[in-house]
């Protein structure tokens, strides 16, 4: 059973707990993020201490992003013939778009809450009338995340959860250990738009097949330009299917993530630009951290309405789209 308490949370915003005695869990309606993912006592996300934090913020902290997770390089494509000329958000490119800034509308069900959201056509460039939901749920040591989406019109859609992840609850992440299901990486040039090449990740700056120490990463030069990992990795297993994409681990307080999804592939970011964000300062006055979480973003490839060497983004008017993730937390 899962008890779900619901207070304010800054004007207009809503925050909602779920305990169901072994995880506890905070969402709230402003951007349907995620505020808390706690076992022991410990929260192992990021969070603000209010809505206008998360308002003020400008790394999508715990948030559900899209209508397009990653980017899409020139902020343009081509669907049915004809070319769509999106917002510029990153530089000449579009990254996330603006559903992490947005109420949604929360439901409470008998797990965890479910948030909705319509975005209306031509909706930062983007066709078709969209209605998306996104369900927190807690499941045993687990919390499920379900997205579901419909459109009026044939569009792109990509979705994930954006939730900075620190186990120790602070600090530095040099010392936490990741796994990535993955042995090929996305291939990226200037502005980190990818080339459609997937390459082996064997024997790379990006080989997490065996748990690594993420100091290694963060100290490489050849990751210098990003400070660190911000890179897709292709998730091993059949798409759709619920699979292992990476775990993460701290031994300084015996805590353990393991992140399983349907999604094509786990977007690594530790971090190395939060010391930029426009809310500097976490709930209780933290202050953010240059490389101070891990994000595992479970979604589709960066600019897949470009490559279409990738796996498909393209929702059609009339059929449903839905993924799940589970983001597992034990301490052992």
């Amino acid at each position: 059973m899962t008890n779900i308490f619901e207070k304010a949370f800054g004007p207009g915003a809503r925050l909602f707990t779920l305990d169901n005695g072994v995880i506890r869990a905070g969402v709230t309606d402003y951007g349907a993020a995620l505020t808390e993912l706690s076992a022991g006592g410990v929260n192992t996300v990021l969070c603000y201490g209010d809505a206008a934090g998360y308002a003020a913020g400008s790394s999508s902290l715990g948030a559900v992003v899209g209508r397009y997770a990653g980017r899409i390089g020139g902020a343009r494509f081509t669907l049915g013939g004809r070319e769509y000329l999106l917002e510029k958000n990153d530089g000449a490119n579009h990254l996330h778009g603006g559903f992490g800034r947005r109420l949604w509308h929360a439901e409470k069900t008998e797990n965890g809450v479910r948030f909705t959201l319509a975005s209306p056509d031509g909706d930062e460039g983007f066709p078709g009338t969209l209605r998306v939901s996104a369900l927190y749920e807690l499941a045993g040591s687990a919390l499920r995340l379900t997205f579901e989406a419909e459109t009026d019109a044939d569009t792109v859609l990509n979705l994930t959860n954006h939730s900075y992840f620190n186990l120790n609850g602070g600090g530095d992440v040099g010392g936490h250990y990741l796994r990535v299901n993955a042995d090929r990486y996305a291939e990226t040039a200037a502005g980190l738009i990818p080339t459609g090449r997937l390459l082996p990740t064997a024997g790379t700056e990006f080989d997490f097949v065996w748990p690594r120490e993420l100091s290694t990463a963060l100290k490489d030069e050849r990751l210098s330009a990003t400070r660190g990992l911000d890179h897709s990795f292709s998730i091993t297993g059949a798409d759709g299917s619920m699979r292992l994409a990476a775990e993460l681990y701290s031994p300084e307080t015996g805590a353990a993530l393991i992140c399983r999804t349907t999604q094509p592939t786990v977007h690594v970011y530790t971090a190395g630009f939060l010391d930029m964000d426009s809310a500097p300062h976490l709930k209780g006055g933290a202050k953010q951290l240059r490389n101070g979480a891990v994000c595992l973003e479970t979604q589709h490839f960066p600019d897949s309405p470009n490559r279409p060497q990738f796996p498909t983004t393209l929702l059609r008017a009339g059929e449903r789209f839905k993924e799940v993730t589970e983001y597992e937390l034990a301490v052992r």
